[in-house]
């Protein structure tokens, strides 16, 4: 039988698609999913936002907004509020922000100001292409934070799956044209992402996301660390597979080499989908950690 070798392991390709699809190692993806959109409805009708944004040319590159109130400051003067900007995951085949507006509520009514970017999908466009998209998303909420309320100068960045993956290259990336940006960026949350892209080539996902071996390299954050040392929170569903969860590991352990301050959180009875849903609520686990690392608890 073929065997597939990864970091020391030998896997059947069944079991490896298994440890590298999250749909395949679930049997309720689709009801999570459903739920996230209508937990999202149900969001937009107690937060105000401004939906579909153009931060880009395409029609899916554009940016869900979600204000604070316009509260004062103490000693008067207008608040300036954290910025924290979402990827959605997807495996860069699927997702849309609009189905994100459920985590974006509890920090919009703590003091955030939030963006929810939308990209474009393999396999119109590569990953590298859609790399590029996320990092056009965050340059320009560092643009025009201000005027939804935000802070331009103190970006935070969070993602999941796919979505922790873009945030990851953002980290990794020089932003030698827009330095500006990339020093804005004060803390980060990776939630279940994937940072070595070279086993998605042996699993049928690459069937439309269709990597090679030449995009290893330059697309797996596992190899370019981050550039700056920021405060992390690297974190992976208890239920997860077991190499998905060793992603998690392996990049906190990149993180911590570059000189970020890494907090790893594993959520117990939570899957790769699961884990996102309770994060409506402002005492789980990871929405906490984010909210201290914010400074609005």
């Amino acid at each position: 039988m073929v065997m597939i070798d990864y970091r020391g392991h030998a896997y059947t390709p069944e079991e490896f698609e298994r440890q590298f699809n999250p749909r395949a190692n679930v049997t309720d993806s689709d009801a999570v999913q459903a739920e996230r959109k209508r937990l999202s409805a149900e969001a937009r009708t107690r937060i105000d936002g401004v939906l579909g944004v153009p931060y880009g040319d395409s029609d899916r590159q554009v940016l869900d907004v979600f204000a604070p109130d316009r509260a004062t400051a103490p000693g008067g003067g207008p608040r300036s509020a954290p910025t924290f900007v979402y990827f959605h995951g997807g495996y860069w085949r699927g997702g849309h922000a609009r189905d994100g507006s459920f985590i974006a509520e509890p920090f919009v009514k703590a003091g955030a100001s939030v963006f929810l970017p939308t990209y474009d999908l393999c396999p119109d466009v590569t990953v590298g292409q859609i790399v590029e998209q996320a990092r056009r998303a965050i340059a320009w909420v560092h643009a025009n934070a201000q005027g939804y309320g935000g802070d331009p100068d103190r970006l935070y960045l969070a993602g999941h799956s796919a979505g922790a993956h873009l945030v990851a290259m953002a980290l990794a990336d020089d932003w030698a044209d827009d330095p500006a940006a990339g020093g804005a960026v004060a803390g980060a949350c990776l939630i279940s992402g994937i940072y070595d892209i070279d086993p998605v080539r042996s699993i049928s996902v690459n069937d439309l996301i269709r990597v090679t071996q030449a995009d290893v390299e330059p697309l797996s954050p596992l190899r370019p660390p981050p550039r700056h040392p920021i405060p992390m929170i690297v974190a992976a569903g208890g239920d997860e597979s077991e190499e998905w969860k060793r992603q998690s590991q392996l990049y906190a352990d990149v993180a911590r080499s570059a000189g970020c301050t890494v907090a790893e959180i594993e959520v117990p009875d939570t899957h790769h989908w699961s884990i996102l849903l309770p994060m409506r609520e402002a005492g789980h686990p990871i929405t906490r950690a984010l909210m201290r690392m914010m400074g609005l608890v």
